[in-house]
């Protein structure tokens, strides 16, 4: 599954990517985020909650499940920041690629993000429509926090 989106924060873009490189702050960011655990030179593991509600809607449990991750930024240039993930939820294997592009706009930084998501037999079982609700929620939680942090330039 693809996803791209944009979206104009206040800091420079020096300092976004700076942050965005850095796992324990980007971690703040990360909605329903259990623990986080810097593993080595770029890369971290996260455990995080995900938002079932659609399902939760449909069979009354099932609010949430839980996903374990492993991953690891890679070197792409100074203006982009890419993060691979690989992992399991509720037992079935996950990847995800996060591509963040970032340039210098009139009131700060435009990024500009794709991630492609693998959820293997977990979109077959809950179907295209579902996965996709579930997945639009989780991008909008992140991106929200990740405007606000960008734009108020927590540390």
């Amino acid at each position: 599954m693809r996803m791209e989106g944009s979206m104009e924060v206040a800091a420079r873009p020096q300092e976004t990517i700076q942050k965005l490189r850095d796992p324990h702050w980007l971690g703040r960011c990360l909605p329903n985020l259990f623990s986080l655990k810097v593993t080595g030179e770029g890369e971290f593991r996260a455990t995080f909650y995900i938002d079932l509600g659609e399902i939760a809607k449909v069979t009354g449990y099932l609010s949430r499940v839980r996903a374990d991750m492993l991953f690891k930024y890679e070197d792409r240039g100074e203006d982009v920041v890419r993060v691979s993930g690989t992992g399991r939820v509720v037992g079935a294997k996950i990847g995800l690629t996060i591509d963040v592009k970032v340039k210098p706009s009139a009131n700060g930084t435009l990024i500009d993000w794709a991630a492609d998501a693998d959820l293997g037999i977990i979109q077959r079982i809950l179907g295209e429509e579902t996965t996709r609700k579930v997945a639009n929620r989780q991008v909008e939680l992140l991106t929200t926090r990740l405007k606000e942090a960008l734009n108020t330039s927590i540390n």
